[in-house]
């Protein structure tokens, strides 16, 4: 019996050690990631580029992405330490885009072979089954046992299928954004659609069958063209699962200066709380300027629309991506909030140890919105950029 208590200990010790193995093994890693590619040649020469130009990049295969290759300049378990390089790469380098990858490159291993214990069979004592009767070969079935699975409705298209996809034309990465249509070159009322999504496009009411399209996606030039909507294989890549004609949309990148670029902070609509997904990239901000302390920064608070509206403000709460009772609210202007705004980020970037006279805050209002106000990116609107003034 006392063999048994010294057994029973060991067993567990082994089998909670190789649970904690495993958890290791298959913990996520967070990947600075500069390009994803589905051709590994472009994979290849993007990396190398890279290299030239002074990283330590590597390209590896998700075989949970359809296979595809993503080009990363840093692979690191720690998140804030990922963050901070990626806030650095563009801050410093010509990869405005870089993000983070979380998750596990590389091809999955092969499945272990395993033996099965042999068990004993259990003999069972056989019983004849009914034989049930013929009846013209159609066997009666129960009503109530009967799942009814109602037929999905199909889909009424009014016009033609498209998917419009917004392609980074240096790395061939997709951008976010937004489509409109007019009828005209100058008009003034348009369609909005998202970019990358299947929309029904009805067909031009002009003889000629043209639409004008333009592009905005923040960050990049907008792209202002002429579709041809009776004969659009030309540009055409492909047809998508619905059949809709893939269209892709080469955006050229905006020159933005010293500017870096956010892709998650964002705001509450109305609110100076941020998004919880905000901190991220927020304390990458701040560890950057932990690690190179000659950085200063100007934070430039934006809202969407210009109009004066009831707000809620943080108030004495220091619960920067939460509600809180402490919050307050109060009628303000567009420029009042996003002062108020910026303040907060600056605020939660001196609560992470940087000195408040290495950051300004600016509130500009809604004068400088990427989206128009009724778009349906128009929540994008509600944002902060970080200028760099000296590094």
């Amino acid at each position: 019996m006392k063999a048994l208590k010294n057994v029973l200990p060991l067993a567990f010790f082994l089998s909670l050690l190789a649970t904690v193995v495993t958890l290791a093994q298959e913990a996520d890693e967070y990947y600075v990631t500069i390009g994803v590619f589905a051709i590994q040649d472009n994979a290849v020469r993007f990396t190398a580029a890279a290299n030239k130009a002074g990283f330590n990049a590597q390209y590896a295969i998700n075989p949970n992405k359809n296979n595809w290759y993503y080009v990363y300049l840093l692979q690191s378990t720690e998140r804030r330490r990922a963050f901070s390089f990626m806030i650095k790469v563009r801050a410093e380098s010509e990869y405005k885009d870089a993000w983070i990858f979380i998750g596990r490159l590389g091809a999955k291993p092969a499945p272990e072979t395993v033996t099965p214990a042999v068990v004993p069979p259990v003999v069972e004592e056989k019983k004849p089954y009914p034989v049930p009767e013929k009846k013209d070969s159609v066997v009666a079935v129960k009503k109530d046992s009967v799942a009814v699975v109602p037929e999905k409705p199909k889909r009424v298209i009014k016009g033609k299928l498209f998917t419009f996809k917004f392609i980074n034309a240096d790395n061939g990465n997709e951008v976010r954004g937004e489509i409109h249509f007019a009828e005209t070159k100058n008009a003034t009322q348009y369609q909005a659609f998202k970019a990358d999504e299947v929309i029904d496009l009805p067909a031009p009411r002009n003889s000629a069958g043209i639409y004008y399209l333009s592009t905005i996606a923040p960050g990049y030039k907008p792209l202002e063209e002429a579709f041809h909507y009776k004969d659009p294989q030309p540009v055409s890549t492909g047809v998508g699962a619905e059949g809709d004609l893939i269209i892709p949309l080469a955006l050229e990148r905006a020159k933005r200066g010293d500017y870096i670029e956010f892709t998650n902070v964002s705001f509450y609509r109305n609110s100076v709380v941020l998004h919880p997904q905000s901190q991220n990239e927020l304390d990458g901000l701040a560890d950057l300027m932990k690690e190179h302390t000659s950085y200063k920064v100007r934070i430039h608070g934006h809202c969407n629309g210009t109009e004066t509206r009831d707000i809620i403000t943080l108030g004495k709460s220091t619960r920067y991506f939460e509600s809180d009772v402490a919050n307050q609210k109060m009628r303000a202007s567009d420029k009042e909030l996003t002062t108020f705004r910026a303040e907060a980020v600056k605020q939660y970037l001196m609560a992470q140890g940087i000195d408040g006279d290495r950051i300004a805050t600016k509130g500009e209002g809604g004068k400088l919105m990427i989206y128009p106000p009724n778009s349906v990116y128009a929540n994008y609107n509600d944002r902060v950029e970080i200028e760099v003034l000296r590094h």
